[in-house]
């Protein structure tokens, strides 16, 4: 049986942002290593005076595009959990309304076994009486993918139509409404629900309940869709590909589909224009940083992370 032995960990650094764009790129601040600290990350607490858990991480072993990504993974020293809450957490500062925001990240899970860890993504919020979960997104170790909701009085994890296999890119995006949360897989809506409370939400957090296995987060987004199209982006085209990257003046894309237009976004949604031609792209007036490109083709739109150096 599971035991429960960390208590959550109240993430101690603010930033006030309304919108935003995390991908844990070197330009963002982020560097190789424990993310605890980096930039008003945290992991989980292991106890007054003592330090939080270190094997939560900024990783170069996977990404959607660029080079980093947020591991959350095992940490050795510690038993299974009953409840997921070994991870990262981020305090996002404002307060974000439950019925009025768009959410997004993208996920990548190693391993689909019994001993295998559940993974969550939860938001979190300030209550009547203390902290609160506001949104929990919990991919199970079976390949189920379950929302917490609450109706009448009564939370339960509801199945979504969602599934997922081991080792492959999911983009997930959560819309908060007047009448209750949209959830969306890869572009498909996979489960419409109630909330689980109705509290505006200040906190992020990607956790797990201790067990085998990692998984990977990238690009995430808070009300900040316009610099990803996540409306239109389906599962990553593999036909498509940006070259080199990091570049200093021409991206070439790579692909047997015709590019019909790019755009350019930086890492706080604003719209960059480029032209492209005979599948380049002129970056050389650009600063120093990470971008996001989408690129068009008459099969659909890819969105793909590179770095101006």
């Amino acid at each position: 049986m599971k035991k429960v032995l960390l208590g959550m960990c109240v993430v101690a650094t603010q930033f006030v942002f309304a919108q935003q764009l995390i991908s844990f790129e070197t330009s963002e601040g982020y560097t190789a290593g424990n993310i605890d600290g980096q930039q008003g990350w945290t992991t989980t607490g292991t106890g007054a005076g003592q330090p939080n858990v270190a094997n939560q991480l900024v990783s170069a072993e996977q990404a959607v595009a660029g080079t980093n990504s947020l591991k959350i993974t095992k940490e050795a020293a510690f038993p299974g959990q009953q409840n997921p809450i070994v991870g990262g957490f981020k305090d996002i500062g404002s307060a974000i309304p439950h019925n009025n925001f768009v959410l997004s990240f993208d996920i990548r899970i190693t391993e689909q076994l019994t001993t295998s860890s559940d993974f969550e993504f939860q938001t979190t919020g300030q209550g009547p009486t203390g902290g609160v979960y506001v949104i929990r997104l919990r991919f199970a170790n079976d390949g189920d993918i379950y929302a917490v909701q609450t109706v009448g009085g009564t939370s339960s994890y509801a199945a979504t139509t969602g599934t997922w296999v081991p080792n492959t890119w999911y983009r997930v995006k959560i819309e908060g409404t007047a009448t209750g949360l949209n959830y969306y897989l890869n572009g498909t809506q996979i489960f419409s629900g109630q909330f689980y409370t109705t509290y505006a939400f200040t906190g992020l957090r990607f956790v797990h309940d201790n067990y085998a296995g990692s998984a990977y987060i990238d690009r995430i987004a808070i009300n900040n869709e316009a610099a990803l199209s996540t409306s239109e982006i389906v599962k990553r085209t593999e036909s498509i590909s940006i070259y080199p990257n990091p570049t200093s003046d021409i991206l070439n894309i790579g692909t047997k589909e015709k590019v019909q237009s790019a755009s350019i976004f930086d890492m706080t949604g604003r719209k960059i224009e480029a032209r492209v031609m005979n599948n380049t792209v002129d970056v050389t007036s650009l600063e120093r940083g990470t971008y996001i490109i989408n690129i068009q083709t008459e099969k659909g739109t890819t969105s793909e992370k590179f770095i101006k150096k």
